[in-house]
């Protein structure tokens, strides 16, 4: 038996437009292109048949969730869940990526951004690891798939969508404003894997 989990990244907020490190600790609102962002993405998946979608708590990711519930066939019921919020950047929050970039060098930002299994427990200083996302993360995905849905929104981040990349293994996941991420679920298997739509 298979499951459909479709993985919205929020539309786009202030601190996105300046290029600056928004993580769990940022809570910003969309601003007009992102409210913009998040109905054409509405109007993009309204047709998918999900029937629940799953929200990090921060608000850029609730207002995207609350477009793609009005806009299904059937209002969706939005559930929170506190471990699909943005990782925490630690001392990086706020600041431009050039001025990160220039603090610590590209390579640790790249690693930051795109870790492998053999960087991500890397952090910025009180920041919290690619590894520590993921595990809340998945945590998150083993209970939802759990669920007696078959079709499955959740809505989050760039950081959660980087982390599910090299937990799981995937290819190279979308990390725009309101980019989709496809994952078929098989219920005997218990494997994640990512579907090219």
């Amino acid at each position: 038996m298979e499951k459909n989990l479709y993985v919205f990244r929020h539309g786009q907020t202030d601190y996105n437009l300046e290029s600056k490190w928004q993580g769990c600790g940022l809570d910003a609102p969309l601003n007009e292109t992102g409210e913009k962002q998040a109905e054409e993405l509405a109007q993009k998946v309204q047709h998918l048949g999900m029937t629940v979608l799953y929200c990090s708590p921060l608000v850029r990711a609730v207002q995207t969730a609350n477009k793609i519930a009005q806009k299904s066939e059937q209002l969706l019921p939005i559930v929170i869940l506190q471990d699909l919020r943005e990782g925490n950047f630690g001392v990086a929050e706020g600041k431009t990526f050039d001025d990160v970039r220039a603090e610590f060098g590209n390579t640790f930002v790249e690693n930051i951004c795109w870790p492998d299994f053999e960087n991500w427990d890397i952090r910025f200083p009180k920041g919290e690891s690619k590894r520590e996302v993921f595990g809340r993360v998945l945590h998150c995905l083993e209970m939802i798939v759990k669920s007696d849905d078959f079709v499955i929104g959740i809505v989050c981040h760039a950081g959660v969508l980087s982390a599910l990349k090299c937990g799981l293994g995937l290819a190279q996941t979308p990390n725009g404003n309101c980019s989709v991420l496809h994952l078929l679920y098989d219920t005997e298997t218990h494997i994640f894997v990512q579907i090219a739509d």
